[in-house]
């Protein structure tokens, strides 16, 4: 799961964070205990992001990814995105048993 301050996990199954339009980040994501859940080790992920937002790298390393995140280039607010709206990104992790599974962050847009 993320890692850091940032991320609000009162809902476990939406973890969100405040995200500046202007922003690009590296998110700290531990995989450690979703690969114990799944009883598997790691083989390969994915990270789907749609816009607005864009994954510009996910390099792994000792359990943990970091997935630098940004607005897309170009994104209109108002047209292309809402300030204050949340929006998905997913990691979908492949386990060397063949198990695949998805978990999806949520970043909040701001302006600030």
């Amino acid at each position: 799961m993320p890692t850091g301050i940032a991320w609000n996990v009162e809902n476990p199954l939406k973890p969100t964070a405040l995200f500046d339009t202007n922003a690009r980040r590296i998110i700290p994501f531990e995989l450690a205990d979703w690969l114990a859940e799944m009883g598997a080790t790691y083989a390969s992920h994915e990270v789907i992001a749609d816009a607005p937002l864009e994954c510009l790298s996910s390099p792994y390393s000792a359990d943990v990814l970091a997935i630098t995140i940004r607005l897309r280039a170009g994104m209109v607010a108002g047209t292309d995105y809402n300030l204050g709206q949340a929006y998905p990104f997913t990691v979908r992790l492949t386990g060397s048993d063949g198990q695949i599974d998805d978990r999806t962050l949520w970043l909040k847009l701001t302006d600030r």
